[in-house]
């Protein structure tokens, strides 16, 4: 209410008797800012896509018959590698396989380490983060490796050889930036709408 019954003049007067510590908290807070994007340690973000193939062809009389299921099998299946790159017991098999430490880490934090998405019906793709790019590379082996153990545990079970089978491309890593431009423009918000309420705070406790 005392914001809203205060004239444009009131605000421009507070301003000016406050610049110096506006000013203040905007260039803290953008130097801040940069030098904690600065200090804080390298980190790469990875990307693996996950191809759904089969071993064989079911042999029928109407080829269209058996492309129209598989179409629809694969699309399930693709959604199973989803599930298991959410689940902590495939998630911890991956990473002690990468020969990370996956013991310090919690069932949620397990559960978070790949994000894990359908693409199409033949297509997933994974993505995740590491602070080195060594490891990514083994960890992008490892998750190829549990997906294809699991898929040929479920293939035990079949009579015919159509069942799948999962083929990686080689995973895209680059190094995580942030634009300084973006940056600075985020920062100087961050900073503008901090140091507005600070001294509307200040001249409120007056």
């Amino acid at each position: 209410m005392i914001l809203m019954n205060m004239e444009l003049k009131e605000y421009l007067k507070i301003f000016k008797d406050n610049f110096k510590l506006f000013v203040s908290i905007v260039a803290i807070v953008i130097l801040g800012t940069f030098a904690y994007f600065t200090l804080k340690p390298i980190s790469f973000s990875a990307s693996l896509a996950l191809n759904i193939t089969r071993s064989g062809f079911q042999q029928t009389a109407d080829y269209r018959y058996d492309d129209f299921y598989r179409l629809q099998a694969d699309e399930k299946f693709a959604e199973t590698i989803v599930q298991w790159l959410k689940n902590p017991r495939t998630v911890a098999d991956v990473l002690d396989k990468a020969g990370m430490d996956s013991a310090s880490l919690s069932l949620r934090q397990l559960s978070k380490t790949f994000v894990a998405e359908k693409l199409s019906s033949q297509v997933v793709s994974v993505s995740f983060s590491v602070k080195d790019e060594n490891a990514a590379e083994k960890i992008s082996s490892a998750v190829l490796e549990g997906v294809t153990k699991n898929t040929e545990a479920l293939n035990q079970n079949q009579n015919e050889n159509t069942w799948f089978a999962v083929v990686a491309q080689n995973p895209v890593i680059v190094q995580d930036r942030v634009s300084p431009l973006i940056l600075l423009l985020a920062s100087l918000a961050m900073g503008i709408f901090l140091g507005f309420w600070i001294i509307m705070l200040r001249h409120y406790l007056k």
